[in-house]
Formats: C-alpha cells, structure tokens, sequence
C-alpha cells in the first residue's frame, strides 16, 4: 500500500534524491524526458490567460502516454508520472487541478471523453488505478484516491459535485496495541465502482467496497459504505435508500 511508496523515498538508501524524483514524479529514466518535464512544468506551468491554455495545450501533450485532441490544461497544474495518464477528447482540466500517477506497480489513470475536471480537483494514485468514462463532470475541491488493488471506476455521463471524497484505499489494521497502526499494514481492500449516469451530491464521501450502481442518486454529505442499487435516492451516514427514481417507494 502507501507504504510501498514511503520505501522508495526512505529504505533505499543506495539511490539518490534526483533518481529517486525522476522514478515518483516524472516516471522516466529519460534524461531527455526528465529535461522536458522539467522546462514544461516550471516555465508554462502558471502563464495565464489564452497564451498559457494554448502554450500548455501543445506543450504538455508529449508528456501522457496518451492524450486526444481538444484537451486543455489551466494554470498551476501538478502532474506526477505522466507516462501512466491516458487523456480522451475534449478534456477540460482546470486550475489547481493534481494527476498524480505514482508508483512503480500503478496502472495509471485512465480519463475518457468529454470530461470536465473543476478546479482543485486530485486524481491521486499510489500504486492504484482510477478509470473515468466519458461525459463526466468532477466539482470543485473533490478528491479521488486508488491504493494498490483499491481500483476506482467511475462510469460515464456521471456528475460529482463539489468537495466530494472517494476514497479506494484498505483500512489500518489495529489489533495489537503495542505496535502502531502505522506499522501493522492494511487489511485487504476491495475498491469502488461507481456506475454510468449517478449523481453523487457535494460533500459525499464514497469509502472503500461501496458499489453505486447506474442511475443512483447520493445526497450532499453522505456517507457511502457498502452496495447502493440501480435509481435509488440514498441520503444519509451512512447512505440509505429513501426511495427510487421511477417514483416507488422502497418498501412497496
């Protein structure tokens, strides 16, 4: 888990700060790639207005594995191991915006068509995977979050609001008490999906195991834990179903 990521940084004492920083942030063992992150990031990164969208839009393209056409990249942008990002048409990412791809056994992240990313939005992977379809619209201030074999999937035409938390990443072992929960490692995890056309209000938290299937409907600042089904309207902490979509009551 994350703890496979503090190792790099910390235990291997034979490898030096620039290696170790070309291995997590840029993902490259490329000098010339590790020049061109480098000068792309650093110099193009915060030009504003139509100059830096249109510098950015051409300049950053050779850093992702694979990128679409239309794809625009706002100001002040954290890009980590980019070689592990697939970008689909027409993507929109905006201000403040973290793709954060780390890790040696991360299979990346996967970002389809016609997605729109809001400003301060983080992609964060450690080890993990975070696979988005396309039509989707991601709110302001929401974090996404993949662990190891903690995936997340994320199905099309689907709409976050803002400050939303999805989180696929195992919890702490606590068992002993004289060993730190740091220290005794991470029960097994289960990741997240989440079906095509939800809704999840702002300020839900989405935890590891839970499965939203299609259609479903989350209200702001609930918690969501386990299974939700197809067009139910779940509101609460934890989420329970109140009703359904097609206008009959759960318990009819």
């Amino acid at each position: 888990m994350a703890k496979k990521i503090l190792n790099q940084i910390y235990d291997d004492k034979k490898k030096g700060f620039f290696t170790k920083y070309k291995e997590i942030s840029v993902g490259s063992s490329s000098l010339l790639f590790f020049i061109y992150f480098e000068v792309v990031t650093t110099l193009f990164s915060n030009i504003p207005g139509a100059l830096g969208l249109f510098l950015r839009a051409v300049l950053y393209r050779p850093l992702f594995r694979k990128i679409g056409k239309g794809v625009v990249f706002g100001a002040h942008i954290v890009i980590r191991n980019p070689k592990k990002i697939e970008i689909g048409n027409r993507v929109i990412v905006d201000d403040n915006c973290v793709l954060d791809a780390k890790g040696d056994e991360c299979e990346g992240i996967f970002i389809g068509d016609n997605v729109f990313l809001s400003r301060n939005v983080i992609f964060g992977c450690k080890n993990g995977c975070i696979r988005l379809g396309s039509d989707i619209t991601i709110g302001p201030n929401t974090t996404v979050h993949s662990v190891d074999e903690c995936k997340i999937s994320i199905g099309s035409t689907s709409v976050i609001a803002a400050y939303s938390y999805i989180i696929g990443g195992a919890d702490y072992k606590s068992d002993k008490l004289d060993v730190p929960m740091s220290k005794q490692g991470f029960y097994e995890g289960k990741g997240i999906i989440i079906e095509e056309d939800v809704w999840l209000g702002a300020g839900v938290f989405v935890l590891d195991g839970a499965h939203i299937e299609k259609g479903s409907i989350i209200g702001a600042k609930a918690l969501v834990k386990g299974n939700i089904p197809p067009y139910a309207v779940a509101l609460g902490t934890p989420a329970k179903v109140k009703k359904y979509r097609k206008g009959k009551n759960k318990n009819e």
